[in-house]
């Protein structure tokens, strides 16, 4: 696989994966249905509770493996997933483990449910079913949400076995906490003291959801998405002046390593190497390339004369 330098890198086109949660009636089901083109899997029943006004395309399932089927019949028809939730999800992945013995050998206890190995077999399952997910579409997964008491207060917790509470945030781009805070409506991307969150790509702290008004159209996460993508664009095209001056520096030093022939021009091209007007890698990279040419001239440093000289034969 060739590898590509930053100045290269351009992740405007990426699809995103997304974690919502909250307390129940903090409104994360429509809140995700205001994504680009949604397909709801619905494992928990939270179609119901939203205004048939904002319903979308959603798949019942009740067993991971029409999961699977729904999500590989929604290739190419839709751009984003929503999970809901996805504590549910994890359960019916423990369930299809446990059914399967002949693919996950140990995976359930003899005296029934899923074995601490079972649910190493869920937490590779998660990322895999993540990572493919992220090739075809954007993925929000949503999750309840627990109150538990600390010493400094409280703690808001996804509501999911707790080995996989670590887990599902590897594969999640952004991540908030959705609450009402005097009668208005936040995502908390910033972690804090009282839950746990994910900011990146320049969308970070507290952001109001603004109450939907009749017939106001459900996009605020189709919005906040082109906002994320209008980020990584920009923060790409921020670097198209320092490739080119990249592109020159390593042009005149690529000149000035040729121009090397003998001990007496190195520390004349060391300098000269040292004085261009260096962009991104270009000043490391020069110095690489005046170490080759000097390899390939067979020429050293001699420490205790302080010369560079050719090497003894």
């Amino acid at each position: 696989m060739p590898i590509v330098k930053p100045e290269n890198m351009n992740f405007s086109n990426k699809n995103l994966i997304m974690i919502i949660s909250g307390l129940p009636g903090t409104g994360k089901t429509t809140l995700a249905l205001s994504a680009p083109d949604v397909l709801l899997i619905d494992t928990d029943k939270g179609m119901a509770r939203v205004s048939p006004a904002h319903r979308k395309d959603a798949s019942i399932c009740t067993t991971y493996e029409e999961v699977l089927a729904d999500l590989k019949a929604a290739e190419g028809q839709y751009k984003t997933i929503v999970i809901d939730t996805c504590g549910k999800l994890i359960d019916y992945m423990k369930d299809w483990v446990v059914r399967h013995p002949e693919m996950f050998p140990k995976g359930a206890k003899t005296s029934g449910g899923i074995s601490l190995q079972g649910f190493g077999f869920v937490k590779q399952e998660f990322i895999r079913l993540s990572d493919e997910l992220a090739q075809k579409f954007n993925v929000i997964y949503l999750f309840h949400e627990t109150l538990t008491k600390q010493d400094e207060g409280v703690f808001y917790e996804l509501l999911v076995e707790g080995a996989a509470r670590t887990v599902v945030w590897q594969p999640a781009d952004l991540g908030a906490h959705l609450f009402i805070m005097n009668g208005k409506r936040y995502l908390g991307f910033t972690p804090t003291e009282q839950y746990t969150a994910k900011a990146a790509y320049g969308i970070k702290g507290l952001v109001e959801v603004p109450e939907l008004a009749d017939g106001q159209p459900n996009d605020f996460l189709t919005k906040l998405f082109a906002k994320v993508r209008d980020n990584l664009a920009k923060e790409s095209s921020e670097l198209v002046p320092q490739k080119l001056a990249y592109l020159k520096a390593m042009a005149e030093a690529k000149n000035i390593c040729e121009c090397v022939k003998a001990p007496e021009d190195v520390a004349e091209a060391g300098n000269a190497i040292k004085a261009l007007e260096h962009a991104l890698t270009s000043e490391k990279e020069a110095k690489a390339m005046l170490k080759d040419r000097l390899a390939e001239l067979n020429i050293v440093w001699d420490k205790a004369a302080k010369v560079y000289k050719y090497a003894d034969k």
